[in-house]
């Protein structure tokens, strides 16, 4: 270049004359002008545009990104004039200007044609809201419209090229704004629909994870996401997905469901592999005593992983024998492993229930080792139910007495026999214990013998004085004992036709009364009484004592009609 303005210089020729013989109209017809590079010195690139004169070119509109020269001596440019420097003699010309009005060129088509264009990202906007995207012409991209997906890091996309949609432009400013997330919700409704017409429900296929919430995890399955949720994830308990998955996990999944309306996909993992409740109650028979793992602690009892995706309840009450504990963790820990034994099962409901305390032997059997059937013992009554009385025998022995194994004749409730905290004796009436694993007692057994006296004392026709217990439409239920009852037939209490109401008046619970045996049946444990039948053997006895008096005592028989009728009054 030195050379070029030495000559300049030194040339007597004016250099005014020289830019008069060059084509002023194509300096201002803001046509690109051809060139080459010649030179480049400092901040001027000196270029070769087929004139008398050269062109200078400032260097800074040739550096890229990075500030990198992108030209070098020797390349073909196009450029576009600017004016001229008389002083120095030479022609300035830019090659932004041209790539700015080629920029607004090829932008505007773009606009017109609804087609995408690229460009650089390559400035934040002050306030953050958006970046400045070099399309030859500066544009605008707001920061919504930069990804699908909020842009976490801004500063990062700097730099990077990109396709865009032109989406506004303003002519007289040759401003406008574009997106980027447009063309990339474009592209993922093309994958999508792709995808989902070549995925089948039952398809196993292979994708990345790409986001894990508490809920499940999101699968790339290559520009589609579907959701694994976390009951998908294993047959096994997971409190969090992060426990079997990370992001970027590459996974194989299947597909469970397609939503092609929503475009939503359902995935799992499990599913991939055999129902491990399928044939369960084989491998796991009541009964069956095995070691696994404690995997978690409630307040209720323990769960215990039997295998992948089997869990057991160990409940609190299958502990130990020796009453409820306070706390599971006196017994048991997370990631112990236990002998434990499956006590109940339920497959439709994928439960199993196991027991600890059930290794051992119950106390109620430890306590028929001691004492056998027919034995006599003492107990307190613990709780009373409507058909059944709980007993105490020792230090975690319960017995059960069922209502009719409480006395021969008919009761309504227990607590009309025996109160709650009362010591009682009752007889062991099995060698084996109840389905609810109590030891089996009776209390009308113990009356037995009381039973065979009193048949053996008492033939029909004695008179015994009894209680009246209860009265019924049937007659008067009446206590002969404690242990033996006696019922009189309402057609054994008067000679006369006798309604309830008059039976409720006449007697009273607790009325004492003479009675006649008329029938007992020891095997049946039945006595029946009668009122009437005393009655007439009362009177033909005062007959008979009247008809055999002295002769002070004479009496006819208009006299014993007429007592009679007074009684009956």
């Amino acid at each position: 270049m030195s050379d070029t303005n030495d000559t300049i210089e030194n040339n007597s020729e004016d250099f005014s004359e020289l830019v008069k013989e060059y084509d002023l109209k194509n300096l201002a017809s803001n046509a690109a002008i051809e060139g080459r590079i010649v030179d480049i010195v400092e901040n001027r690139v000196v270029i070769d545009i087929g004139q008398k004169t050269e062109g200078i070119l400032d260097r800074q509109e040739l550096l890229d990104w990075d500030g990198n020269m992108k030209y070098k001596i020797g390349d073909a440019i196009s450029v576009l004039s600017k004016n001229v420097n008389f002083k120095e003699g030479y022609i300035i010309v830019s090659k932004k200007q041209l790539d700015e009005q080629e920029g607004w060129e090829n932008v505007f088509h773009a606009y017109k044609k609804n087609t995408p264009l690229q460009g650089k990202i390559t400035k934040l906007t002050p306030d953050e809201k958006g970046f400045l995207v070099d399309m030859g012409v500066e544009m605008f991209l707001p920061m919504s419209q930069v990804d699908i997906q909020k842009v976490k890091a801004p500063k990062k996309m700097l730099g990077k090229d990109f396709w865009f949609k032109v989406v506004k432009l303003n002519k007289k400013e040759k401003s406008g704004t574009i997106s980027r997330r447009i063309l990339l919700e474009d592209e993922k409704q093309e994958k999508l629909k792709n995808l989902l017409g070549s995925l089948a429900v039952g398809q196993v296929v292979k994708g990345m994870v790409t986001s894990i919430v508490d809920y499940g995890a999101f699968v790339d399955l290559g520009g589609l996401e579907g959701l694994v949720h976390k009951d998908n994830i294993s047959y096994g308990r997971i409190n969090h997905p992060k426990e079997k998955l990370r992001k970027g996990d590459e996974i194989e999944v299947k597909v469970l469901e397609i939503d092609k309306d929503r475009g939503k996909i359902s995935l799992g993992i499990k599913q991939k592999f055999t129902d491990p409740w399928i044939d369960i109650e084989i491998r796991y028979p009541i009964g069956k005593r095995l070691i696994a793992k404690v995997v978690k602690i409630v307040s209720f009892g323990a769960f215990i992983e039997l295998e992948e995706g089997v869990e057991g309840l160990l409940h609190i009450s299958d502990l130990t024998w020796e009453g409820r504990p306070t706390s599971v963790e006196e017994y048991v820990a997370v990631g112990d492993k236990l002998w434990v034994q499956v006590i109940e099962f339920s497959k439709e409901d994928r439960k199993i229930k196991l027991g600890l305390k059930q290794l051992e032997m119950r106390p109620e059997e430890k306590y028929l080792e001691k004492h056998s059937r027919g034995e006599i013992v003492r107990a307190k009554v613990k709780k009373i139910l409507k058909s059944r009385v709980f007993l105490g025998l020792e230090q975690g022995v319960e017995g059960v007495v069922k209502i009719s194994d409480i006395s021969y004749y008919h009761i309504e409730s227990p607590e009309e026999y025996m109160k709650e905290g009362e010591e009682i004796d009752a007889m062991i009436i099995s060698n084996e214990l109840d389905r609810n694993y109590k030891v089996q007692l009776g209390i009308k057994h113990l009356s037995e013998s009381e039973w065979k006296t009193f048949f053996s004392k008492h033939k029909p026709g004695n008179t015994i004085e009894v209680t009246v217990r209860k009265i019924t439409d049937g007659g008067i239920s009446v206590e002969i004992t404690r242990n033996i009852e006696g019922f009189i037939r309402i057609g054994d209490i008067d000679e006369e036709r006798i309604t309830l109401q008059d039976l409720e008046k006449k007697y009273k619970p607790g009325d004492k009364l003479e009675a006649m045996i008329s029938r007992a049946e020891l095997d049946r444990k039945k006595v029946y009484l009668s009122l009437r039948a005393l009655n007439k053997v009362r009177e033909r006895e005062e007959i008979q004592k009247y008809m055999k008096g002295g002769d002070d005592q004479v009496t006819t028989i208009g006299d014993l009609l007429q007592n009679e009728l007074d009684k009956k009054k």
